[in-house]
């Protein structure tokens, strides 16, 4: 009898062993790096997460804070740790006051969170963001504004007030503010991480709905907005609209201003499950506007009648374009001819996006 108690007792610990280097495997240490990154978890069956749940709201608030840790044994000792950093980086996306966090560890319901600047850093530079959001909101924002003028308007401030940090093409060392809504909105500079955070920033100031969207474009990794306008939401790219100029000129475009899923995807990639679907046309910039034309005698007719009008700059969204069929320096050239006494044009240049058929002219009289 005695035997069979040992044996009982020594299969037991067996079994606790056992169990224990399971435990011991799966919760041991993770790591993960988002800053620059800004990846959307992939797996096959993601673990759906109440955003409002009392572990989401624990990890906003020591993100938001900068603790370096945090003990989450009552809300998640027994959670996939993939799950747990899934909502790490949930949370960075979806609030830009969270800066400079690029990894974390996960052991035993104990949370440690790493940072590429001091506690100190944070706040500070969150409170600046703060007066920043407010100073522009009174500046710029008006009540009678329209959701489209308020997202036009946000959209045109960050591009005329920041640059693209071409560091990432020198040397492809970023400053850690570059990826934040800090180097946007106070230094003026940033990667596409950092003009997609502000303008999610500027957005949540004044209640339009907004998230960002992580995908590809031109084959790499990239970060933009999905705005929603009278319940149709519309792709915003404010990278791609402050292009790199060679000759380090300040150019703002509206080549990605409120696209729809069809149109952004001729250079933009990205998880569609998980995001709502873009299917807006009506606030498209270039159709609000009236900036479109159906071919080449509609194109004809609009530049002839900026000459004549002596106006110096015309952008046009061409439908079905054709570099080949649609000459434009002919174009310009006969409508001078045709009308030079009407027309005294000194010189004209033009850049073209062949992608989207979208040409901006400049005239000189």
């Amino acid at each position: 009898m005695r035997k069979k108690l040992i044996k009982i007792f020594l299969v037991e610990i067996i079994i606790i062993i056992i169990a224990f280097v399971y435990f011991f495997s799966r919760y041991n240490m993770y790591d993960t790096s988002l800053q620059g990154s800004l990846r959307v978890n992939t797996d096959e069956n993601p673990v759906e997460v109440n955003k409002r749940s009392k572990l989401y709201l624990e990890l906003e608030k020591g993100l938001l804070e900068g603790k370096e840790r945090i003990d989450i044994k009552s809300m998640a000792l027994f959670k996939d740790p993939k799950e747990i950093f899934n909502v790490l980086e949930e949370i960075s996306n979806e609030n830009p006051e969270i800066m400079y966090y690029k990894a974390a560890e996960y052991q035993f319901g104990n949370l440690s969170l790493f940072y590429s600047k001091s506690k100190e850093d944070i706040n500070n530079h969150q409170k600046e963001i703060r007066k920043i959001r407010e100073a522009f909101i009174s500046n710029y924002i008006l009540p009678e504004m329209s959701d489209y003028e308020k997202i036009l308007t946000i959209h045109d401030y960050i591009i005329n007030n920041s640059k693209y940090d071409d560091k990432l093409f020198i040397s492809g060392v970023v400053p850690p503010e570059s990826y934040s809504s800090y180097g946007i909105l106070a230094l003026g500079r940033g990667v596409c991480e950092g003009y997609a955070k502000s303008m999610k920033y500027l957005l949540d100031g004044i209640g339009i709905e907004s998230m960002i969207v992580i995908g590809e474009s031109k084959g790499e990794n990239h970060a933009w907005n999905l705005v929603k306008i009278e319940d149709e939401y519309y792709h915003v790219d404010t990278t791609w609209d402050d292009p790199v100029t060679s000759d380090g000129s300040d150019i703002i475009r509206y080549n990605f201003f409120n696209l729809n899923d069809d149109e952004i995807s001729k250079s933009h990639t990205w998880n569609k499950e998980d995001y709502p679907s873009a299917n807006g046309e009506k606030y498209n910039y270039f159709k609000y506007n009236n900036f479109i034309v159906n071919g080449k005698d509609e194109l004809k007719d609009q530049i002839k009648n900026i000459l004549l009008k002596r106006k110096s700059h015309l952008l046009i969204k061409i439908n079905n374009f054709n570099n080949e069929d649609i000459l434009l320096n002919e174009i310009i050239e006969n409508a001078v001819y045709e009308n030079y006494k009407l027309i005294s044009l000194k010189s004209y240049s033009y850049s073209v996006d062949e992608e989207y058929g979208i040409v901006s002219f400049e005239f000189y009289y």
